[in-house]
């Protein structure tokens, strides 16, 4: 029986909001700048091109999460249908880095943009306070959180779309002159950064267990969240590039927010400030917690972690010892005092390594499920699936490899290494420790309960 404490309560409408909320982060904020350096004016083209691949990607997980619903997808998916140890160590590195790097990341930047209102906040509580907020919300239980996230959502899209707005009716034509001038390489290489601001919709994966008829609502949502997604992309884009004070910010870290700030009032710029660039990242940070645990909740179930940590609270049906977990890395990443851009490549890392074991898990799943396979209500057939899987592959080589590059300095790569390996050797002391009580964790693979597999 799977998870029976955690109760089917999300529609699609919780489902869109929460994988909107969790695509649209800090990134559009920090890309749109940098890829028009290297684009120009073809950037809301590069925009367009960047959603293909990650649509694609994102089909496997569809097909997936329609046949097999399930809470903690990303580890169970292919903990029964490649290895447990390799699913294992994914999801260790990404709750390491995800836990130590992305909300610290995000609660940080939230900091910075209200100080840039406030002067008098102090980063480091106001990071910690608002970590403490989404960590209680939580708490509370899933059905209250993704409430939240629906309200922050729509806020967040409302000051995105006031941004175009703004945008299309200062629009200058002439700016689009010279669409090509980069060329066709720089447009390839801006198209590939921009997919990075696409990924995160993978994670509503993770809450099947929650989703009410999932076989239809989780790949309704990606097909729903990641196209509105790539509108406002390229709404913000266009807006962005034919802005008459576009030439005034080539150089900025913040092009967006010193755009607004040129061409939107006071109170407007207060707006998309926080509406915008400030809830982009808390939404984000929200999604984490709500989705955070799940698949460390199976991970207790197959006894590789404790069982006491999978404690679900009668209440609420929130698993309040993982939660208090990611709030405690979470509060330590903030006090590490490690710079934002190794805490986000750290994130980013984390993020994607969960997709490798998870596209094999899928190029399998016809042949080890066939009768669920046949019956889905989404399902990918042949050189489909191959062309799916391949292109989620080369994507996440591709930028673990920028990212790596990335972080520079021998001592924050080995960082991140020994991230890696403490999960490889966990595994393999609990592993052997088990085997002592007569417990064989090989045989996670074959615990396809409630899937009724064939024999493979």
């Amino acid at each position: 029986m799977e998870n029976p404490e955690l109760k089917r309560c999300l529609g699609l409408p919780s489902a869109i909001f929460i994988a909107v909320g969790m695509t649209v982060g800090g990134g559009v904020f920090v890309f749109t700048g940098l890829v028009f350096k290297i684009s120009g004016q073809a950037l809301p083209l590069a925009y367009a091109l960047a959603v293909i691949p990650i649509l694609i990607s994102m089909m496997p997980l569809a097909m997936l999460g329609a046949s097999l619903p399930s809470t903690g997808g990303s580890y169970r998916y292919p903990s029964r249908m490649v290895s447990p140890g390799l699913a294992f160590v994914g999801i260790w590195v990404y709750a390491l880095a995800s836990f130590f790097g992305q909300i610290p990341l995000y609660a940080i930047a939230c900091a910075k943009y209200a100080q840039s209102i406030f002067p008098s906040i102090n980063i480091t509580v106001f990071a910690i306070i608002l970590v403490s907020l989404f960590f209680l919300i939580n708490l509370l239980g899933v059905k209250l959180a993704a409430q939240i996230q629906g309200i922050l959502v729509i806020i967040m899209v409302s000051a995105l779309c006031y941004y175009i707005f703004v945008g299309f009716s200062q629009l200058q034509p002439s700016a689009f002159s010279g669409f090509m001038d980069k060329g066709p390489g720089s447009l390839l290489l801006g198209t590939a950064l921009l997919t990075f601001t696409y990924l995160g919709s993978n994670a509503i994966i993770e809450l099947g267990g929650e989703i009410i008829n999932p076989g239809k609502t989780i790949p309704r949502t990606f097909l729903i969240a990641i196209p509105l997604v790539a509108i406002l992309y390229i709404g913000v884009a266009v807006a962005t590039v034919g802005s008459p004070e576009i030439a005034g910010i080539r150089d900025s870290q913040e092009p967006l927010v010193d755009i607004c700030r040129e061409i939107c009032s006071g109170t407007g710029l207060l707006f998309f400030i926080l509406g915008g660039a400030v809830i982009a990242l808390v939404t984000t940070l929200n999604a984490l917690f709500l989705f955070g645990t799940r698949s460390l909740l199976i991970i207790v179930q197959d006894n590789i972690l404790p069982r006491g940590l999978g404690k679900i609270h009668h209440r609420s049906g929130t698993p309040v010892r993982l939660l208090a977990g990611v709030w405690v890395l979470s509060v330590l990443g903030i006090l590490s005092g490690l710079s934002l851009k190794t805490l986000a490549s750290y994130a980013a890392l984390g993020g994607l390594i969960i997709f490798l074991p998870m596209m094999a898990a899928a190029f399998r799943f016809p042949g080890l499920f066939p009768e669920q396979y046949a019956r889905s209500e989404f399902k990918l057939a042949g050189i489909k699936l191959l062309i799916c899987v391949i292109t989620g592959t080369v994507l996440v080589l591709f930028f673990s490899l920028v990212l790596l590059v990335d972080l520079e300095t021998p001592l924050n790569v080995g960082f991140f290494v020994l991230f890696l390996l403490s999960g490889i050797i966990y595994y393999q002391f609990r592993k052997r420790w088990l085997a002592g009580q007569g417990i064989d964790l090989n045989e996670i693979i074959n615990n396809r309960e409630g899937w009724h597999a064939a024999e493979s």
